[in-house]
Order: C-alpha cells, then sequence, then structure tokens
C-alpha cells in the first residue's frame, strides 16, 4: 500500500469514531484535493494551444 492509501485508511478509521475534528479535517483535505484537481484541469486547458 501507498503513503496515500495509508493515510486515508487512518483517516476514515478516526472519523468513523464520531470525533467531529477529525470528520472537518477529512472533508477539507477532500475539497483541498478537489480542488487541485481543478487547478490542474484548469492549467492543462491553458498549456494546449488553440
Amino acid at each position: 500500500m501507498n503513503t496515500a492509501t495509508n493515510a486515508a485508511s487512518t483517516r476514515n478509521a478516526v472519523a468513523a469514531k464520531g470525533n467531529w475534528l477529525a470528520r472537518l479535517r477529512a472533508l477539507a483535505l477532500h475539497a483541498l484535493n478537489l480542488h487541485l484537481q481543478n487547478c490542474a484541469v484548469i492549467a492543462e486547458a491553458h498549456r494546449r494551444p488553440q
């Protein structure tokens, strides 16, 4: 397993315990991941010639 999978497993295990801070952290990390993916798509679109 890679580090990202391990981190996700740990995050999910902690969030399952009902700790709202852990759930909030997981949500924030997910939102950040989506944002970075969106930025990558926009950057790729600008990099390609018209």
